[in-house]
């Protein structure tokens, strides 16, 4: 192997790269149980396992159920490629209406990416049809 084949990137050398897609009332708990373990596995690993961002059920700020504001890098109508989308709502996905984001869910799962929820974000996965046929703990 020469020099030059030593340096490029594969595949293991790419972050996979997650979303937490936050709705209004969204539990930090929560939202931070997504993100510190994969902060702390890039720590231990001493490189960039992972990579996120945050996108936003709407455009604008998002505001967690403790108050805290935050603005999310994307909304979920202009959202890019990502490997996993990990869903974040708190006490109201019974009544959660959000069509841009169950579209980039589609378009992202049709693309290979994964989704995971927490909090009570399974149920709005599964009134938006998004768990159909398989299944769920």
């Amino acid at each position: 192997m020469n020099n030059r084949q030593r340096n490029q990137p594969t595949a293991s050398d790419t972050p996979l790269t997650f979303a937490i897609l936050v709705f209004p009332g969204f539990p930090m708990m929560a939202f931070s149980s997504v993100i510190e373990p994969l902060r702390a596995a890039n720590v231990l690993a001493k490189k960039n396992c992972y990579r996120w961002i945050i996108v936003g059920a709407a455009e604008g700020p998002v505001e967690a159920s403790n108050g805290v504001v935050i603005q999310p890098g994307f909304f979920a109508g202009e959202a890019p490629k990502v490997d996993r989308i990990v869903v974040c709502s708190g006490g109201n996905a019974d009544h959660l209406v959000a069509d841009d984001a169950v579209s980039w869910i589609r378009k992202s799962l049709r693309g290979g990416a994964h989704i995971g929820a927490v909090a009570d974000a399974a149920f709005f996965l599964a009134r938006a049809g998004l768990l159909d046929g398989h299944a769920c703990t």
